[in-house]
C-alpha cells in the first residue's frame, strides 16, 4: 500500500503542477478597439489564430484569400451555394510570395482538379486519418508563421516546460520501480516510460498563446469582427461573394462572421466541429463534441448492466489471481472499481429522464453502430455534445433544420423519444404574379430575391466589339456574365456594388499596382485584367477571362461606355 501511496502522490503531484501552469498561462483575450473596416498586414490564417485562443481552422480562410489572390474562381451557377466551383486562373500568378500553408490548400485544390474546375465540396476528405494529418500539418505551418512574426508563442515557456517534462520523468521512475518492487519482473520498468510518455503528451498538446504584439493585433482585428457584425447580410454572403468582397470575406471567415461561406466551405473529413444555429433567432457558432472513448455512450439499459457484471466479475477474477500468486492486485481493484461505477451510474440513469427542445444541427451516421449522432442546440449554450439515436425509425423523423423535443437518459445520452413540432422546410407563402416570372436567385450579398430584368451597365454590343465575336449574356443580381457565342466560355465579368459594399469593393480593389484612368467616372482605374470605376457609392469591376483577354488593351474604353444611370439602376 505505501508502494501505492506513492506513485499515487507523485502523479498527483505533477497533475497540481501542471494544471497551476495552466491557470498561470491562461491567456486573456484583450478587449476590442472600436469597430473598423481597415484590415491589418496578418494573412487570414493568422487572424484566425489569434481570435480563437491558438485554435485554428485556417484551411476555409485560406480557400477564399486565394481566390481574392486570383489563383482560382469561385463561381455559383444558381441559387446554391453548395454547387459552388473552383475554376483555376489560365494564367498561373506568381506563388513566390506564398506562404507553406497557402501553397498546401493551393496543392490540394490543383491535386483534385479536372481541366481546371473542382467542385467546392469536393474539396472534403474522405478518410478520417488524412484529414487529420492534412490539418496538423497546416496548424504547424500557420503557427509557425504566427511565431515568425511574434504575434505567437508556445503557451508554456522553455523552463516551464523543461521543469514539467524533467517532473514526468521522475514520476515515470518512481512508478517503474514501484512495479519492479511489486512483482520482481524487470520487464515492467516499461511502465516508467509509459507513465512518463503521457505526462509529456499533456505538455507537448498545450498549445499557443498570444504574445503583447499578438494582443494589439488581436484587439484590432477584434475591432473589424465588430464592424463587420453590424452589417447583418455579411453572415448570409456565398463563397462566391468573394469577387466583390475580395479579402473581407476571408477575414470575416477567419473571425466566425459568415455562417453561409464556413459552412459550404468544410475542408474537414466531412465531420464538423463547429455549425451554425439559428435557433432563437439571430446566428450562433456552437461547438460539437460527439463522444467515442464512453463504453456507456447509447448503450441501453440491459447492455449497460452486462457490462458492469462482465467488470465485477473480470476483476473478482484478477483479485483472486493476485492473491494466490502474488501478482500486483491493482488490475483488479480498477475493474471492481469501473463495474461498480457503472452499475451504480446506469441504475440512477434509468430512473431519471429529461427533454430537451431544440434545433437539429447535424444527424450523423455511424458506420457499424446501432446509434447515430443527433446533434442538438437548445439555445442555452456555445457548446453541445451529440446525442445517441437509436437507428429504430426514430432518425428517419429528424431533419437539419427541424425543432425538436426529445426525450433523453442525461448519463449514456440515449434518446428514448422524439416529437418533432416544428419541420424544416416549411412552405413559404406565394409571391406575387409579378415576382413569380423572374428568376429566384442568392445574390451575391447573400439575398434570396427575383431578378428584375433591368438594364445592363456595358452594353452586348460594346463587349462584342472588344471580343470580336457574338456573346450572350447570364444575368444574376448585381452581376452579369458575358459568354461567347462560339464555345459558351466566359469572356467577361461585369459585377457591381452600392452603399458600404461598394465602398468597401472600392477600397478591396484598389490594391497593389494600379493605372489611374482619369475622366472615367468619378475614380477609375486599371489593373492586370480588371478596370473598377467609382460613381458615387456604385463601384463596377468589369474583368476580362479566358478569350476576353486579348482586349485587356480596350477594358478602359469598355469602361468609358458604361451609363451612368444604367449603372445605378441595374
Amino acid at each position: 500500500m505505501s508502494d501505492l501511496l506513492l506513485a499515487g502522490a507523485g502523479i498527483g503531484l505533477w497533475l497540481l503542477a501542471y494544471g497551476a501552469c495552466r491557470v498561470a498561462t491562461r491567456p486573456a483575450p484583450p478587449a476590442a478597439r472600436a469597430a473598423t473596416m481597415d484590415l491589418g498586414p496578418e494573412p487570414p490564417a493568422v487572424v484566425d489564430l489569434l481570435v480563437n485562443g491558438g485554435s485554428t481552422g485556417a484551411a476555409g480562410p485560406t480557400l477564399l484569400d486565394l481566390a481574392a489572390a486570383g489563383f482560382y474562381e469561385l463561381r455559383q451557377p444558381d441559387a446554391d451555394p453548395y454547387r459552388t466551383t473552383v475554376h483555376l486562373a489560365a494564367e498561373h500568378p506568381d506563388e513566390g510570395g506564398l506562404r507553406p500553408y497557402e501553397r498546401q490548400v493551393l496543392a490540394r485544390v490543383r491535386g483534385l482538379a479536372v481541366d481546371g474546375v473542382v467542385p467546392l465540396t469536393a474539396l472534403t476528405f474522405r478518410d478520417e486519418t488524412e484529414s487529420r494529418t492534412w490539418h496538423s500539418r497546416l496548424r504547424a505551418a500557420v503557427v509557425a508563421d504566427a511565431r515568425a512574426t511574434g504575434l505567437s508563442e508556445r503557451r508554456f515557456g522553455r523552463t516551464m516546460m523543461t521543469a514539467l517534462y524533467l517532473g514526468a520523468l521522475a514520476v515515470g521512475a518512481v512508478c517503474g520501480l514501484v512495479a519492479v518492487h511489486r512483482t520482481h519482473l524487470r520487464w515492467t520498468f516499461l511502465v516508467s516510460l509509459t507513465v512518463a510518455a503521457a505526462l509529456a503528451g499533456l505538455v507537448q498538446r498545450i498549445g499557443e498563446r498570444a504574445t503583447a504584439a499578438g494582443s494589439q493585433a488581436t484587439a484590432h482585428w477584434l475591432g473589424v469582427r465588430a464592424w463587420l457584425r453590424n452589417h447583418e447580410q455579411f453572415t448570409e454572403l456565398p463563397p462566391s461573394a468573394v469577387a466583390i468582397w475580395d479579402r473581407y470575406l476571408a477575414y470575416g471567415a477567419a473571425l466566425g462572421v459568415t455562417r453561409q461561406a464556413s459552412d459550404v466551405l468544410d475542408v474537414g473529413a466531412g465531420v464538423q466541429r463547429h455549425l451554425w444555429s439559428s435557433y432563437h433567432g439571430g446566428y450562433r457558432r456552437i461547438r460539437v463534441r460527439c463522444p467515442r472513448w464512453r463504453p456507456w455512450y447509447g448503450g441501453t439499459t440491459w447492455f449497460l448492466l452486462l457490462l458492469a457484471l462482465l467488470a465485477v466479475l473480470a476483476g473478482t477474477f484478477a483479485l483472486s489471481v493476485a492473491g494466490s500468486t502474488g501478482w500486483y492486485p491493482l488490475p483488479g481493484l480498477l475493474l471492481l472499481a469501473g463495474g461498480a461505477y457503472l452499475l451504480i451510474r446506469t441504475l440512477v440513469d434509468r430512473t431519471r429522464s429529461v427533454t430537451v427542445t431544440g434545433q437539429v444541427l447535424a444527424l450523423r451516421a455511424r458506420d457499424g453502430a446501432r446509434v447515430s449522432h443527433l446533434v442538438i442546440d437548445d439555445g442555452t449554450a456555445d457548446e453541445t455534445t451529440a446525442w445517441a439515436l437509436p437507428r429504430d425509425g426514430h432518425d428517419r423523423r429528424c431533419r437539419r433544420g427541424d425543432v425538436l423535443t426529445i426525450t433523453v437518459r442525461p448519463w449514456s445520452r440515449r434518446v428514448i423519444a422524439v416529437d418533432a413540432h416544428a419541420p424544416a422546410g416549411l412552405p413559404r407563402p406565394a409571391a406575387p404574379d409579378s415576382e413569380q416570372s423572374d428568376p429566384l436567385v442568392t445574390d451575391v450579398f447573400g439575398e434570396v430575391r427575383h431578378v428584375p430584368a433591368g438594364p445592363l451597365p456595358v452594353s452586348v454590343q460594346d463587349v462584342t466589339r472588344l471580343v470580336g465575336h457574338p456573346v450572350r449574356v447570364e444575368r444574376r443580381p448585381q452581376r452579369v456574365e458575358f459568354r461567347s457565342a462560339l464555345d459558351d466560355t466566359t469572356v467577361l465579368r461585369a459585377a457591381w456594388a452600392d452603399g458600404t459594399a461598394g465602398r468597401i469593393a472600392w477600397r478591396a480593389n484598389a490594391r497593389g499596382a494600379v493605372t489611374p484612368l482619369p475622366g472615367i467616372g468619378d475614380e477609375a482605374y486599371a489593373s492586370g485584367n480588371r478596370v473598377v470605376m467609382r460613381v458615387g457609392d456604385t463601384t463596377l469591376v468589369l474583368t476580362a477571362v479566358g478569350g476576353g483577354r486579348m482586349g485587356i488593351p480596350h477594358l478602359p474604353w469598355l469602361l468609358s461606355r458604361c451609363q451612368r444611370d444604367a449603372l445605378t439602376r441595374a
